[in-house]
């Protein structure tokens, strides 16, 4: 089933197996966009955590208004979801620094 050419609605699915139905996502504000993160930061990022033996996903939200970050480390995971580019850079910059002060 799609939902034509409006990202602002998505599926929820139904009890019972029925057949989903479409609603708007109440988002209001800017949609996010990894564009906009600083490029070093979060290259560091991703060198930290991959050296670190981890992985980290990235993603946005299904109506585009936070930005959504999985790491995996070994049997723990940790899902955050900043809301704006600030946010987003605090919480790279974050791992980075908590990376490097494991020596890993």
């Amino acid at each position: 089933m799609a939902n034509g050419n409006n990202p602002r609605l998505r599926p929820v699915p139904k009890k019972g197996g029925q057949a989903p139905v479409w609603r708007h996502n109440k988002n209001t504000g800017d949609p996010c966009s990894w564009g906009d993160i600083d490029l070093s930061t979060f290259r560091g990022a991703v060198d930290a955590v991959t050296k670190g033996g981890g992985a980290i996903m990235f993603g946005l939200t299904s109506d585009g208004g936070a930005y959504s970050v999985c790491v995996l480390q070994d049997t723990d995971k940790m899902k955050e979801y900043p809301h704006n580019v600030e946010e987003c850079e605090d919480l790279l910059r974050s791992l980075i620094e908590w990376y490097v002060d494991l020596k890993l």
